[in-house]
């Protein structure tokens, strides 16, 4: 297939290019700086450069739209909203005009409603699914939430298949993948892969109730714990892009474990005690269901922080630094 990915350059993008290059498809990435990813071809532009994005998705297969600004704190509200939402409608437009009939969505875990906020908020039930009412209580949910519904209405009103996956808290804990994720997107600030593990999950993990300024990381309990290997959700979009049935949907993308060294019974009796359970949870399982991705895309998580080159790293530092 011949692929164009918006946004490739950033933190993931990476991960998804080698992803899709590894499985023989021909890609092309379209941003403002070019990825350090050999073999992908690289077309600079904007997304709202409307004959350069046009002319980019001419040709292609499918789209995989990632481009974004990546959380709250990096762009007033208003800007976010253009960038996120009317950014996706400018790549929508484009891919209809040049006849694309495949179109894949960067979302997230945040459009659900359980990310950025300052308090604590009650789900109905768990393991929350794509049923749940998403109630974004940040303006990057918010925005991930409206450009979905834009998928949406473009599935319905020309036919075009549109696939939305909310990827939950992304950790890039393979060595090689966290040191092509250093000094990309977010991640120019840290000076290398120790740093980018220290403080940005070894602090969730070991201080889980701590409340770091945006745009770090979020408390765990309000992301409900959740985690993603970048490698799986970078396996989640090639089979999304694979995917020749779906005509919209929208798919949580997750781990099988939570982000958490306190099994899952012992955080809901604590933070959720009288929310029902759909299912039961059991040891360190995952509060955000993945078995729709699983189900319709073939989805399955193959990677855990407890294992890998991030755990190897994390049993030689000292809990009390």
């Amino acid at each position: 297939m011949k692929i164009l990915v918006t946004g490739g350059s950033g933190t993931l993008g990476g991960y998804v290019l080698r992803e899709l290059l590894a499985a023989g498809h021909k890609v092309a990435e379209y941003s403002r700086t070019a990825p350090s990813v050999p073999g992908a071809e690289f077309i600079a532009g904007d997304i709202f450069e409307v004959e350069k994005i046009a002319e980019a998705c001419r040709g292609r297969n499918a789209i995989i739209h990632m481009a974004a600004v990546p959380g709250p704190g990096r762009a007033t509200p208003a800007e976010m909203i253009r960038v996120n939402v009317a950014g996706t409608v400018q790549v929508l437009e484009a891919a209809r005009g040049a006849g694309v009939g495949r179109f894949v969505f960067a979302s997230s875990g945040a459009a659900s409603g359980f990310s950025f906020q300052k308090r604590l908020i009650v789900p109905r039930y768990l393991p929350l699914d794509e049923e749940h009412p998403a109630e974004p209580h940040d303006e990057y949910g918010l925005s991930k939430l409206q450009a979905e519904m834009a998928c949406k209405r473009y599935s319905d009103a020309f036919e075009m298949q549109t696939i939305c996956l909310r990827v939950n808290h992304n950790w890039y804990l393979d060595k090689p993948g966290a040191e092509a994720v250093v000094g990309t997107g977010w991640a120019r600030q840290l000076a290398g892969v120790e740093e980018l593990w220290r403080k940005r999950y070894w602090k969730v993990i070991m201080e889980p109730e701590g409340d770091w300024p945006v745009p770090g990381p979020p408390r765990p309990s309000n992301l409900l714990w959740a985690v993603t290997d970048a490698r799986d959700a970078a396996r989640a979009f090639r089979l999304a892009a694979e995917n020749e049935t779906v005509g919209h949907g929208v798919f949580q993308i997750t781990a099988d474990d939570t982000c958490s060294l306190e099994q899952t019974p012992a955080l809901l009796s604590r933070y959720f005690p009288n929310v029902p359970l759909k299912t039961p949870l059991q040891t360190f399982d995952s509060v955000v269901s993945h078995a729709k991705a699983t189900e319709v895309l073939g989805y399955s998580p193959r990677y855990t922080w407890r294992q890998g080159d991030f755990a190897n790293w994390m049993a030689t530092q000292n809990p009390n630094d």
